[in-house]
């Protein structure tokens, strides 16, 4: 209970702080430009997008996204939609379900459900069980 309370807390701030990102950030087009390929510890392999975009001031910015996966959904020479933060054009992502809510999501969700697993055990185990009615009843 106590390890998923944790990833559970974990999720909810990392959400928190995604939705906050969402909310001030600014949008700008962007251009995915190449496709980062890494190979894993366990034979798989990583692919982070890399893509460029201009801040309100026209300084262009090349970045990696912080989220990676085992497929990539995104070709060089797409154009993307790109959040930042106007005072760290550096603190930036591609507007995507994957980039963007996937890992705050899944690790909410996680931790919720080892955390709400063992409560419902318990629940379960200690709940007392409702009377049964004869409905036979003969005079």
């Amino acid at each position: 209970m106590v390890i998923g309370s944790m990833i559970a807390m974990a999720g909810l701030i990392w959400l928190v702080r995604t939705i906050s990102f969402v909310m001030y950030a600014t949008k700008t087009p962007g251009t995915v430009i190449e496709i980062e390929h890494t190979y894993t510890s366990k034979g798989g392999s990583t692919y982070h997008p890399i893509f460029t975009f201009a801040d309100n001031s026209g300084i262009i910015y090349t970045q990696r996204t912080f989220v990676g996966s085992s497929s990539y959904n995104f070709e060089p020479g797409d154009k993307v939609t790109v959040f930042y933060e106007a005072s760290d054009p550096t603190r930036s992502e591609i507007d995507s379900f994957q980039t963007i809510w996937l890992g705050p999501l899944i690790t909410t969700g996680f931790g919720l459900l080892f955390f709400g697993i063992p409560y419902y055990t318990i629940f379960l185990a200690t709940r007392k069980p409702k009377p049964v009615e004869d409905t036979n009843v003969t005079s």
